[in-house]
């Protein structure tokens, strides 16, 4: 029998560390150790030669040491607060069992049962989003949250810390998937986030043990477990080149169903989620329709319905009204978008009763009116 043939699950951890040392949590995977059906004890009886596998990893295999060294690995992530998964374990994640490149371990700090709670959406976007993908990020997690899907995602700055967010202030477990060890949260603005989602149930993640620092490589690591954790990947905002885009992308492969978020034409962060759209992704168009496909029924917050009926533009310009009045051709130059774009996009704000003119050419939400100093001057 092959030694990559399925011979069942080992119970145990230590045949599965020795495999994933191995391997060597790099920033290129060795495939052919990562496979759903590779047992780690047939590996270990019967090491592959190369061509199989890279030379290097052949000779770890081969390692006197290496029962030893895994031993040690499991005694640093147990003293350091961690538990470890494997495939053979019945609290791993049913999604990443098949996975066509699934981890051999998983370092998990928090509560494990999070990585199994359902219903549960991956959201993912811009490290550095505009103020319109913030506002929809936020508008997204938290009636995802209060209706009680669990959020996975990154821990980025961003799109990622603002699903983890919206979670832990709704008390829903959520899953941060982290490319480095776990006893080093990256980036570490985000430490009193991480302890935030443990108290509230749910767990950090990791395939790469305690002191290993993540590399640009290591990313796409990181990014396959987000994107074949759930059934449902979200992308808001992403430039062509975001690592949201290889998320999206390799949860289409896995047959996870792909929404993505439209924004402004001109916007470079909207260019990634206009492409995925291209390519087959579900267009987003309102926080309900997400919770019906998820077969989950709650409450959005009051106009959010209305929110995200507008167009990408008319929203750039809701967003800037929200902040108070303003002149029109203020409100043009803060909405960035073209004159023509602007005033399709004003008019039908107005035609639909969203919005109102006031002397001066001063523009305001419905209802709100304009200050009584600015209506004057």
């Amino acid at each position: 029998m092959s030694p990559f043939a399925r011979a069942g699950h080992s119970q145990g951890v230590e045949p599965y560390l020795q495999l994933a040392l191995a391997e060597g949590f790099g920033e290129g995977m060795v495939l052919a150790l990562l496979g759903p059906d590779v047992d780690p004890h047939a590996v270990l009886r019967a090491p592959p030669e190369p061509p199989a596998i890279p030379p290097r990893v052949a000779e770890r295999l081969r390692d006197p040491t290496l029962a030893e060294r895994a031993r040690a690995l499991a005694a640093t992530a147990t003293a350091a607060g961690l538990t470890v998964l494997t495939p053979a374990d019945p609290r791993w994640p049913e999604p990443l069992l098949h996975l066509a490149q699934r981890p051999l371990v998983l370092f998990v700090r928090g509560d494990p049962a999070a990585l199994q709670r359902a219903p549960a959406a991956a959201m993912v976007g811009s490290r550095t989003p505009t103020p319109y993908g913030a506002d929809a990020a936020r508008q997204f997690a938290a009636a995802l949250a209060q209706a009680g899907v669990s959020l996975w995602s990154g821990l980025a700055r961003g799109i990622d810390g603002i699903a983890h967010e919206a979670c832990v202030t709704a008390g829903v477990p959520t899953v941060a998937v982290l490319a480095g060890g776990l006893d080093r949260i990256y980036p570490p603005e985000h430490a009193a986030l991480a302890a935030r989602i443990e108290a509230t149930g749910g767990c950090l993640i990791s395939e790469l043990p305690p002191g290993h620092v993540a590399r640009r490589g290591h990313f796409p690591r990181r990014n396959r477990l987000i994107a074949a954790g759930t059934s449902r990947v979200v992308v808001v905002e992403a430039s062509l080149t975001s690592g949201a885009l290889h998320t999206a992308r390799f949860a289409a492969e896995c047959g996870v169903d792909v929404y993505a978020l439209p924004g402004p034409w001109q916007s470079e962060r909207s260019q990634g989620c206009h492409r995925l759209v291209g390519e087959g992704a579900r267009l987003l168009e309102d926080p309900e329709s997400l919770l019906r496909d998820l077969g989950v029924a709650g409450p959005a917050a009051a106009g959010t319905a209305l929110h995200f009926a507008h167009s990408a533009d008319e929203h750039a310009l809701v967003q800037r009204l929200q902040q108070g009045p303003r002149p029109g051709d203020l409100l043009q130059r803060e909405s960035g978008l073209d004159r023509a774009t602007f005033l399709r996009a004003l008019f039908g704000l107005q035609a639909r009763g969203a919005v109102a003119r006031f002397a001066g050419d001063l523009w305001a939400l419905t209802g709100s009116g304009p200050p009584d100093s600015l209506t004057n001057r």
